[in-house]
Protein backbone atom coordinates (compact mmCIF):
# COMPACT_ATOMS: atom_id res chain seq x y z
CA UNK A 1 0.00 0.00 0.00
CA UNK A 2 1.44 3.30 -1.01
CA UNK A 3 0.79 6.31 0.99
CA UNK A 4 0.96 9.89 -0.22
CA UNK A 5 1.97 12.31 2.22
CA UNK A 6 1.40 16.00 1.49
CA UNK A 7 1.13 19.11 3.70
CA UNK A 8 -0.37 22.40 2.58
CA UNK A 9 0.17 25.50 4.71
CA UNK A 10 -2.23 28.31 3.65
CA UNK A 11 -0.97 31.62 4.02
CA UNK A 12 -4.18 34.42 5.15
CA UNK A 13 -1.10 37.05 4.32
CA UNK A 14 0.66 37.75 1.13
CA UNK A 15 4.21 38.72 2.44
CA UNK A 16 6.16 36.52 5.15
CA UNK A 17 6.59 37.90 8.43
CA UNK A 18 9.39 35.38 9.81
CA UNK A 19 11.81 33.83 7.66
CA UNK A 20 14.27 31.06 9.06
CA UNK A 21 18.16 31.52 7.79
CA UNK A 22 19.85 29.44 6.38
CA UNK A 23 17.65 28.31 3.91
CA UNK A 24 20.01 26.39 1.38
CA UNK A 25 21.44 24.16 4.43
CA UNK A 26 23.93 22.44 1.87
CA UNK A 27 25.09 24.52 -0.76
CA UNK A 28 28.66 25.04 -0.29
CA UNK A 29 31.61 25.31 -2.77
CA UNK A 30 34.04 22.65 -1.99
CA UNK A 31 37.55 23.78 -2.55
CA UNK A 32 40.17 21.83 -5.08
CA UNK A 33 42.53 21.05 -2.01
CA UNK A 34 40.07 19.56 0.08
CA UNK A 35 41.21 15.75 0.54
CA UNK A 36 37.41 14.87 1.68
CA UNK A 37 34.76 16.29 0.03
CA UNK A 38 31.88 14.47 1.88
CA UNK A 39 33.17 15.49 5.39
CA UNK A 40 33.20 19.23 4.35
CA UNK A 41 29.54 19.66 3.35
CA UNK A 42 28.95 17.77 6.17
CA UNK A 43 30.53 19.94 8.57
CA UNK A 44 28.82 22.82 6.19
CA UNK A 45 25.44 21.63 6.68
CA UNK A 46 25.63 20.76 10.56
CA UNK A 47 27.10 24.34 11.24
CA UNK A 48 23.90 25.59 8.83
CA UNK A 49 21.42 23.16 11.08
CA UNK A 50 22.76 25.02 13.99
CA UNK A 51 22.30 28.42 12.42
CA UNK A 52 18.53 27.86 11.42
CA UNK A 53 18.02 26.57 15.01
CA UNK A 54 19.05 29.75 16.09
CA UNK A 55 16.95 31.85 14.02
CA UNK A 56 13.63 29.33 15.03
CA UNK A 57 14.49 29.97 18.37
CA UNK A 58 14.94 33.78 18.05
CA UNK A 59 11.33 34.03 15.84
CA UNK A 60 10.05 31.88 18.33
CA UNK A 61 11.07 34.55 21.05
CA UNK A 62 9.91 36.57 19.19
CA UNK A 63 6.44 35.23 18.40
CA UNK A 64 5.73 34.64 22.35
CA UNK A 65 6.88 38.24 23.26
CA UNK A 66 3.79 39.29 20.16
CA UNK A 67 1.51 37.04 21.98
CA UNK A 68 2.04 38.44 25.30
CA UNK A 69 1.70 41.74 24.18
CA UNK A 70 -1.70 40.90 22.73
CA UNK A 71 -3.01 39.32 25.86
CA UNK A 72 -2.21 41.97 27.71
CA UNK A 73 -3.94 44.42 25.08
CA UNK A 74 -7.25 41.93 25.45
CA UNK A 75 -6.77 41.67 29.11
CA UNK A 76 -7.51 45.71 28.91
CA UNK A 77 -10.51 45.89 26.59
CA UNK A 78 -12.09 42.70 28.68
CA UNK A 79 -11.18 44.96 32.28
CA UNK A 80 -12.54 48.16 30.63
CA UNK A 81 -15.95 46.00 28.92
CA UNK A 82 -16.31 44.79 32.35
CA UNK A 83 -16.49 48.18 34.30
CA UNK A 84 -19.10 49.46 31.54
CA UNK A 85 -21.25 46.44 31.90
CA UNK A 86 -21.02 46.39 35.57
CA UNK A 87 -22.30 50.77 35.07
CA UNK A 88 -24.82 49.57 32.36
CA UNK A 89 -26.44 47.16 35.09
CA UNK A 90 -26.92 49.74 37.89
CA UNK A 91 -28.28 52.10 35.21
CA UNK A 92 -31.13 49.12 34.35
CA UNK A 93 -31.16 48.54 37.85
CA UNK A 94 -32.07 52.24 38.79
CA UNK A 95 -34.48 52.44 36.07
CA UNK A 96 -36.47 49.36 37.15
CA UNK A 97 -36.36 51.41 40.46
CA UNK A 98 -38.39 54.39 38.94
CA UNK A 99 -40.80 52.31 36.65
CA UNK A 100 -42.02 50.26 39.70
CA UNK A 101 -42.23 53.86 42.06
CA UNK A 102 -44.20 55.13 39.22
Amino acid sequence: MKHSYRSTIVNAMPFNKRTVEPIHLSQVQVPKDIPNELECVSNHTLANVIRQLSSLSAHAQDLFDELISDAGHIFQRTEALHGRIERLKLQVTQLDSNVEEG
